[in-house]
């Protein structure tokens, strides 16, 4: 058996059925704000209505929707990352090669020099998974309204004076 065929796809409005079956999965309660979300909310946040700020990519694995990944624009050349993937696909090196995928899509497309995630401060699976994927603890933010307290992760991927775009 080969290794995963693993591709992301930016998302649009043709992509609903599939953003509905993801986000029905328990999985996918709670990540992205309140569950479960109304086919109007999935559609402003992850169809395409917020490009170029934000990309939304399905996560394909062997031609089978397994996650979303997200690229988004916090200016100065600098942009958040955030990913989810089905349980069936965690622990098998998907994860580290969806990063590197997207860390590739914001050097080189996008210019960006650095990226940032926020894994909740709960959620110890995610912060080292973020720390294997190359990401350095930055500061902890405390918990706000809507949002529990997290720890601010970076990733240099650019060296100051690359190119500008």
């Amino acid at each position: 058996m080969g290794s995963p065929r693993i591709r992301l796809v930016l998302t649009s409005p043709d992509e609903m059925p599939t953003l509905r079956r993801l986000f029905d999965d328990p999985s996918f309660h709670g990540w992205g704000g309140a569950s479960p979300l109304s086919d109007r909310e999935l559609a402003a946040k992850y169809a395409g209505d917020r490009l170029p700020e934000v990309e939304t990519f399905i996560v394909e694995v062997d031609a089978s929707p397994a996650g979303l990944a997200i690229l988004h624009d916090d200016g100065d050349r600098v942009g958040g990352m955030d990913l989810i993937l089905l349980p069936s696909t965690r622990r098998r090196g998907i994860g580290r090669a969806v990063v590197a995928l997207l860390v590739e899509r914001a050097r080189d497309v996008r210019g960006w020099m650095r990226l940032t995630v926020d894994p909740d401060l709960s959620n110890e699976a995610g912060i080292r998974f973020w720390e294997a994927a190359g990401f350095r603890p930055l500061r902890e933010e405390p918990a706000s309204e809507g949002r529990e307290a997290f720890l601010l992760m970076e990733m240099v991927i650019a060296e100051v004076g690359g190119p500008e775009r």
